[in-house]
């Protein structure tokens, strides 16, 4: 949720106005990168961290113009690696040496240093053949599969400015070499920041070295993989002056130059990019510097080496090209005589996105939270529907009977009183660890220990679930219902056209208020859903929004109320709420504890629990990613909806899949498992559930391609790469054999 004061969160200096949205793509693509590798270390039972609350304010802008920008990113990137692809089709072909890139809305124009005439279709070139362009509705011919198989062309383009018609203008450092930035020294520093923080994940680079001297140390855990700082001045300057001798003797022994040897796979790593930028002052003295500017210089062809020198009168002269910046941070580019608006990143503000990027490799899971809800019911169940009970009270799941014990229930004597306790994967521990894809730990936690009294009293909490699952089934039933497992969804029998350009948008405003149990203040309403206008609050649009969302929900024929009451309370404070509304994703978690607390007989909840399941959580229409401040408000402190539904389908789905390979149903097993998958699950969790189905099914081929596919997702060649829980039951079940 946003912050309980009326302050709304304003977007970011990176990201305002729409200008850093390649860095925000590039960052988002890496963050939810991190997240699916969370995922897969993810433990049955436990769920994936969140950002704290310092650093919401940034994740919620990142997601923001992230949705937009990874677009961008994902065009610009195919976009040059189908032009690797084509080209390398044809024999004599060359790279054109481009030194700059301008994308807009539609155009993706590469210029060029020098004419090249012949480009492959769907490019078009201008007279001059300085200017090679593409749109953005053109076929590109970039092929997946071949991505592996081609270097990136030009992997130092990075983002300098833009203008307010919408045109974003890239340099190719490694085309400049030398890059001197003058003007005031702020603005400076807050564009070599951006560049370095651009570089440190797009994914148009690969093999990328980013070193930064002096400056930038709060970004230093962005990404250790790419970038580096250091306080070193002169080592850094001789790694740069070795990368540039290096390359400058491959070039030589292989007769080839940088483009070309990418272009056709000659002397491979050897054109591995390094870029060095260095903080005014730090290198004032440095012989160090001199020579290797002079170096820069001479070196006519890419070197695969760029320097960038920041706010350094004593060599700016010596740069290739010198870029100013004023005050009110506008950059002038004399070689392309283009005047921008500078992309900016403050060091506060680079710091928090290290933060929040750093945050997402680490991969420890964390217990599910306790229910957010009110209703009787919630009392037993977790964030996830797991259901709570008290150790001491239930029992704990009894070790593997022997071979001619009776498999029912155990019964537990206390004094006077006696109890059964039963679970839902009722049998001995070890005919599910030889039959299934499960650990004796996911079995203690998805599978607790249960009896008559805790059955008894889930049941009576929860009266109303059945009849609340036939209205959910029910086409005429006028209740409000919410798909959120799956693309979000509002069934509602009031009035709003079918075709109203802002369904979405009004979509948007039932999912918010009605996962916020006992409702929200019309400020925290108003501040959630524009969170980029500071001044939102009292606005007629925020009650006009509240109407138009009433009159499409309806009323209830039993008691002629809105299903959106007036936000009036007694205290004349403004407060919004939906009574009685129907949400597949509580549907789920009903169905899930009260299976749970069943024991034996509830597997057939779990099952129902599962057939709500239609696609990936908060799977959000196009017109919606990227939308002002568009579910923006799912980035909440210690609590992101997203991921508990994705981890609570995945434990849902092991637990009835673990259930029928041990009874000898695999095409069942397999069934649940292909739930999780269609939730959007980039777990080992479902896949190892098809490699044991596969298995029982004697399908070994079918199997051995899910093990490779599962040590590919890690990029493991053997076990002890993977994490703990997979390599132990690909190691118990001996199933990596066949697996290449």
């Amino acid at each position: 949720m946003t912050s309980t004061g009326s302050t709304p969160e304003l977007p970011t200096v990176a990201f305002a106005a729409g200008g850093g949205l390649l860095l925000a793509g590039a960052s988002l693509t890496a963050l939810l990168r991190y997240r699916r590798r969370q995922f897969r270390q993810r433990r049955p039972g436990r769920t994936i961290g969140s950002a704290p609350p310092e650093l919401l304010r940034v994740e919620r802008a990142l997601l923001e113009a992230g949705s937009v920008g990874s677009a961008d990113v994902t065009w610009l990137d195919q976009a040059l690696r189908a032009l690797v692809q084509a080209l390398a089709k044809v024999d004599g072909a060359r790279l054109p040496d481009v030194v700059a890139a301008c994308m807009t809305d539609d155009v993706l124009t590469l210029v060029l240093t020098e004419s090249a005439s012949e480009a492959p279709e769907p490019w078009t070139v201008d007279p001059t053949g300085t200017r090679w362009s593409i749109r953005r509705d053109d076929p590109l011919t970039y092929d997946e599969q071949r991505r592996a198989y081609f270097f990136a062309p030009f992997p130092m383009l990075a983002s300098v400015g833009y203008t307010a018609e919408g045109e974003h203008w890239l340099l190719d450092l490694e085309r400049v070499a030398t890059l001197s930035l003058s003007g005031d020294p702020e603005r400076c520093l807050n564009l070599a920041r951006f560049l370095a923080a651009e570089l440190a994940h797009n994914t148009w680079s690969e093999m990328l070295q980013v070193t930064l001297v002096g400056f930038g140390k709060e970004l230093a855990q962005i990404n250790p993989d790419r970038l580096t700082y250091t306080d070193d001045v002169e080592k850094a300057i001789a790694a740069l002056d070795g990368r540039l001798e290096s390359v400058t003797e491959v070039m030589h022994i292989a007769d080839v130059d940088v483009l070309s040897g990418r272009l056709r796979d000659v002397a491979g790593d050897a054109w591995a990019p390094h870029v060095l930028l260095i903080a005014p002052d730090v290198a004032k003295d440095s012989a160090g510097l001199e020579r290797l500017l002079t170096a820069m210089k001479q070196q006519r062809a890419r070197g695969a080496a760029a320097l960038v020198l920041i706010d350094d009168p004593d060599h700016a002269d010596a740069a290739s090209w010198q870029l100013t910046l004023d005050g009110a941070g506008m950059l002038s580019m004399p070689a392309l005589g283009v005047e921008l608006i500078a992309q900016q990143i403050p060091a506060d503000e680079a710091a928090q996105l290290a933060q929040v990027l750093a945050l997402a490799t680490v991969t420890d899971d964390r217990p599910v939270p306790p229910s957010r809800g009110d209703e009787s019911w919630d009392e037993h169940a977790d964030a996830c529907g797991g259901l709570r009970v008290d150790p001491s009270r239930a029992g704990r799941r009894q070790p593997p009977a022997p071979a001619a014990a009776d498999d029912g229930p155990v019964v537990h004597q206390t004094g006077t009183a006696a109890w059964m306790t039963t679970s839902v994967l009722p049998l001995p521990v070890q005919t599910y660890l030889d039959r299934a894809a499960t650990t004796e730990q996911d079995l203690q936690v998805l599978a607790p220990a249960t009896d008559d009294n805790i059955r008894d009293q889930v049941e009576v909490a929860d009266p109303g679930l059945d009849a609340d699952l036939a209205d959910w089934a029910d086409t005429s039933c006028p209740r409000p219902k919410l798909t959120l497992l799956g693309p979000v969804e509002v069934r509602a029998q009031g009035t709003l056209p079918e075709r109203n350009p802002r369904r979405q948008f009004y979509t948007e405003i039932v999912a918010y208020l009605a996962t916020r149990p006992g409702g929200v203040t019309s400020e925290r309403y108003a501040t959630a859903i524009w969170p980029n206008e500071p001044d939102v609050v009292g606005k007629t649009k925020v009650r006009q929004s509240i109407s138009i969302v009433r009159a499409w929900l309806g009323t209830d024929p039993a008691t002629g109320r809105d299903y959106l009451p007036s936000g009036v309370t007694a205290g004349g404070v403004g407060r919004y709420r939906i009574d009685d509304v129907l949400i597949d994703a509580e549907l789920f978690r009903r169905l899930r504890v009260r299976g749970l607390a069943r024991g034996v007989d509830g597997i057939a909840d779990l099952r129902a629990a599962l057939d709500l399941v239609t696609g990936r959580p908060f799977d959000l229409p196009t017109s919606r990613q990227g939308a002002p401040g568009g579910y923006s408000w799912l980035v909440e402190e210690n609590s992101r909806l997203d991921h508990e539904y994705a981890a609570m389908t995945v434990d849902v789905a092991h637990t009835v899949a673990t259930h029928h390979l041990a009874a000898g149903e695999p095409e069942l097993a397999a069934a649940a498992a292909h739930v999780a998958l269609k939730a959007g699950s980039y777990e080992d969790v479902p896949l190892l559930d098809l490699v044991a189905a596969c298995d029982a099914q004697g399908n070994r081929a079918e199997a051995d391609a899910y093990v490779a596919r599962i040590l590919a997702n890690h990029g493991a060649e053997v076990e002890e790469d993977l994490p703990p829980r997979t390599a132990e039951i690909l190691f118990r079940r001996q199933w990596t054999k066949g697996a290449s």
